[in-house]
């Protein structure tokens, strides 16, 4: 079961990891990708209250978590402290923290954490095998 947090400006990208896992057999635990702009979000608690908590129990019940570093953020590191929490609470996540800032945080050297440069790097780890140009789009 994987979990994809990014910025939403890597949304297409997500969506081409998420069609390969599941081209794969693997689970998503919550695809965000699917979701309607939901900003300014004080105007609409009550429905991100709910996204909140659903992608709060989807990091927890993961097994991969992938985090696809930025120089900026928000939401995406609140997804990765959940799931180095879950990962100290006895529960195997594999966590995963990719690209050219994947080191940008004190937070981003928790030792439960694997850096990798590309999501390629990260599905040949995992042993998902794909061909050399799918892989080339995720470098």
């Amino acid at each position: 079961k994987w979990y994809v947090a990014a910025r939403r400006s890597e949304k297409e990208t997500v969506k081409s990891l998420l069609n390969i896992l599941r081209e794969h057999g693997h689970q998503i635990t919550y695809d965000w990708t699917e979701l309607e702009k939901i900003e300014p979000y004080e105007q609409n608690m009550k429905i991100c209250k709910n996204i909140a908590y659903d992608i709060s129990l989807a990091v927890k019940d993961t097994d991969v978590f992938v985090l696809i570093s930025d120089a900026a953020g928000t939401d995406m590191f609140v997804e990765l402290g959940i799931a180095i929490y879950a990962s100290l609470n006895k529960k195997k996540i594999q966590i995963y923290v990719v690209g050219n800032h994947n080191k940008r945080s004190l937070m981003h050297l928790h030792p439960s954490i694997i850096h990798k440069q590309t999501l390629g790097e990260v599905l040949i780890e995992e042993g998902i095998a794909i061909p050399k140009e799918k892989l080339k789009a995720h470098e």
